[in-house]
């Protein structure tokens, strides 16, 4: 996954953000990237459902929108939609 496969598999608006229904609807344009590396099986850490990842070089090449992140964290919810922990929600 990367994020002109990201484009090609969803509509995402002038902002960054997935309009396309589904479980990436209303998130950042690289949750499905960060998504597929945890079904792949990689990941940071994994509590109370939060899988967390941290930003890589690598990451931050493929999506600037991360440019200044350090985290991403994300769950699932029991719809299936794919949603983004913030701290703030934390």
């Amino acid at each position: 996954m990367n994020r002109e496969l990201v484009f090609s598999m969803f509509q995402v608006d002038e902002t960054g953000i997935i309009r396309t229904p589904g479980p990436f609807e209303g998130q950042n344009l690289y949750i499905p990237y960060f998504w597929y590396l945890h079904i792949s099986g990689y990941r940071e850490d994994v509590r109370e459902g939060v899988v967390t990842f941290r930003v890589r070089m690598e990451d931050r090449a493929q999506f600037p929108e991360l440019a200044n992140r350090d985290m991403v964290r994300l769950k699932q919810h029991e719809n299936g939609m794919i949603i983004e922990i913030s701290k703030l929600t934390s």
